[in-house]
């Protein structure tokens, strides 16, 4: 009983393990049964029975390697496979990272100020050509906008500072260029505001003031002997007037108007007449006149009347003619050589 698990030669028979695989396991227990029988057998027979048996134990540990052999080579190609995948993934991540993160990259390399100048060029170019362009332009939108520069460079100090979590670098040569960009727009545009509401008003005054020349004429050269007519106007810019023409007028909009008669006038009477008459006329037609200036000078005589203000406008002939300032040709030439006199007078005392 105890040499039961020896073979012919006195070698232990090789037991198959409890959990040895199967196509190893069948062999091993072929050869303890080829054991078992040879145990019987002459010793001829038991001879060729452990060459047997040794060739099979051989064949069973080469089978044994060339499995491990397979294993390690198995197992060399999935760790191969593995960091092949791994390489592509990360390859593959690394172009895919998108174009924000790139930007960003860029911006925190070029420092705070590199992006707020590109943004601040763009954003007053735009707003210049619409400006110069436009049928209204309001040069004054410039100056209104800037704030948002500074705001441009506060959000790029910001997504720095967020991003390098405060390691970012400030770009000094890009913040005084945008300085410089923005002090220099709108000290330009402030300029060209100015020039262009002091066109824009001349242009104004003289279209109501054509208008107003036009409508006298219509309604006042058959009313007094007029040589010449002069019409002033100085409109309110923010008043409707500018924009209405001469029927939207308004309390604060100036006109005046000179009136130089070329009849012969033998009386202030007579000339505040035909004042009357223009002041009248002016009435009749709507237009608010501020002040009136009537003058008339003859070979003889000189006539001047200055109606300023709605209450002298009001007066009737004789008040205006209270008011008339004439003098008659002698009178004129004593004025003359008394203002020379005192000329006269006054360089011999500084001389003094």
């Amino acid at each position: 009983m105890e040499n039961e698990n020896l073979n012919p030669v006195g070698q232990a028979v090789p037991e198959a393990p409890e959990n040895a695989p199967p196509d190893i396991a069948a062999p091993i227990t072929e050869i303890s049964s080829s054991v078992a029988v040879a145990a019987e057998l002459p010793h001829e027979a038991i001879t060729e029975e452990a060459r047997m048996y040794a060739e099979q134990t051989a064949a069973v540990e080469k089978e044994q390697a060339e499995l491990q052999e397979q294993d390690k080579k198995l197992l060399a190609a999935l760790d191969e496979v593995l960091e092949k995948r791994t390489r592509e993934m990360r390859e593959q991540q690394s172009r895919t990272r998108s174009k924000g993160e790139r930007l960003a990259a860029t911006v925190v390399k070029k420092g705070v100020g590199f992006v707020s100048l590109g943004l601040i060029m763009v954003f007053l170019g735009i707003v210049m050509i619409i400006c110069l362009f436009s049928s209204a332009p309001d040069f004054l939108i410039p100056l209104k906008l800037s704030p948002i520069c500074i705001i441009l460079i506060g959000i790029e100090l910001l997504l720095n500072q967020l991003m390098t979590r405060g390691h970012f670098r400030i770009n000094i040569p890009s913040l005084v260029i945008s300085a410089l960009l923005v002090v220099g727009c709108c000290f330009m545009c402030v300029k060209l505001n100015g020039t262009y509401q002091e066109d824009k008003e001349e242009y104004n005054n003289r279209s109501i003031a054509a208008e107003i020349y036009d409508r006298s004429y219509k309604e006042l050269r058959y009313v007094a002997d007029i040589a010449s007519l002069d019409i002033d106007v100085d409109l309110n810019p923010d008043g409707t007037g500018r924009t209405k023409g001469v029927d939207a007028l308004a309390s604060d909009d100036r006109v005046n108007v000179t009136v130089e008669f070329s009849g012969t006038y033998n009386s202030p009477k007579a000339f505040a007449a035909d004042c009357k008459k223009i002041i009248d006329g002016y009435r009749i037609m709507g237009i608010n006149i501020t002040n009136f200036y009537f003058k008339n000078t003859g070979a003889f005589h000189s006539f001047n009347l200055d109606v300023e203000g709605k209450y002298a406008q009001d007066y009737n002939e004789s008040k205006l003619t209270e008011i008339v300032d004439y003098m008659y040709l002698e009178d004129i030439d004593y004025m003359d050589d008394l203002e020379d006199y005192k000329d006269e007078t006054e360089e011999t005392s500084d001389a003094a």
